[in-house]
């Protein structure tokens, strides 16, 4: 009976040993590095569960090539992180975890410095120039993709993707009419993005007739909520070519010139329109135009012309000249 007991006891020990054992098993520490370039952050997990006041080691694996200013010792929050400093050049480091004579590695984690890739969008009103650059350097190869901005009813012939040249440009077409591009640039796992106004250019866009120009403004409205009148109206009061200029005179006197008169634009030394310019030595109408030596028309050259008698009774005639001869009649 004793010896039966006895082995029951041991077969309970070595099931509870059994147990024990899985349990040590399961018992798992973890520590990650999630490597956001701005921060790098430091995670410690046991079966999933976040480690909080474990203590974590951070080491520069090539020590006598790279210096990393978060080097050393942390403790996790309640949030089982630790944030550490972002780098300002790219540097390889060991991270090392313990909690509960427990302890888990990182190794060889590459910690990258932040994005320095930059995008420049020129000459927006002619031929537009992208410039890729990183750290102030034109990048060649880089990738660079151009599309039409949503929510815009217009398309430009530039979409697409292009590849930067020695001196990390890109030289797109002009735009035919005035749109916004989104354009993005890939270099190096790295992105960076830009929206860019392409126009027409001044010239051609005073060319264009003015209700196109008004057309092409609707369509480059995106928010109509509430209507888009006083928008248009607004673009329409500032961009009407049929406003007079500050020097024009009043509307009712068209082409008038500053000594220009109120009737008929006479010049000054015109007269009143009742004389009908005549000229100073011409008479009265009653008068007709007559001459100042011009005699009466009833008495010709005299009643008379030569004398009643002519010379005598019998010679010459009576009446020798006529007696209305003389000057000319009426």
């Amino acid at each position: 009976m004793r010896e039966r007991t006895t082995a029951i006891l041991l077969i309970a020990v070595v099931a509870l040993g059994a147990m024990t054992g899985v349990a040590a098993a399961e018992g798992h520490l973890e520590v990650s590095v999630d490597d956001t370039g701005d921060a790098p952050v430091v995670s410690v997990t046991e079966n999933g569960t976040a480690v909080a006041n474990a203590s974590v080691n951070v080491s520069v694996v090539d020590e006598a090539n790279e210096s990393y200013a978060g080097a050393g010792d942390y403790t996790t929050d309640e949030n089982g992180t630790v944030a550490l400093p972002a780098v300002e050049e790219d540097v390889t480091v060991n991270v090392t975890a313990t909690s509960d004579n427990e302890t888990a590695s990182a190794e060889n984690v590459l910690l990258e410095a932040p994005g320095t890739l930059e995008l420049d969008v020129s000459n927006t009103s002619g031929e537009p120039v992208v410039t890729v650059t990183d750290n102030g350097t034109a990048v060649a190869n880089a990738s660079v993709n151009v599309t039409t901005a949503d929510g815009q009813n217009v398309t430009y012939v530039g979409e697409g993707g292009y590849e930067t040249d020695e001196n990390g440009t890109v030289t797109l077409d002009a735009a035919e009419n005035n749109v916004t591009v989104d354009v993005t640039a890939e270099y190096e796992n790295e992105t960076v993005s830009t929206t860019a106004d392409l126009t027409t250019g001044g010239e051609d866009a005073e060319a264009q007739p003015f209700g196109q120009l008004v057309r092409d403004f609707i369509k480059q409205i995106s928010d109509r909520e509430g209507g888009i009148g006083a928008a248009v109206s607004e673009f329409v009061t500032e961009n009407n070519p049929g406003n007079a200029p500050d020097h024009a005179g009043n509307g009712n006197n068209a082409k008038n010139g500053s000594n220009a008169g109120g009737n008929g634009n006479a010049p000054d030394h015109a007269g009143n329109s009742s004389d009908k310019g005549k000229p100073d030595d011409v008479g009265t109408n009653g008068d007709k135009g007559k001459p100042d030596d011009a005699g009466n028309g009833n008495n010709g050259g005299g009643n008379n012309g030569g004398g009643n008698n002519g010379g005598g009774n019998s010679g010459g005639g009576n009446n020798g000249g006529g007696n209305n001869g003389g000057g000319p009649g009426n």
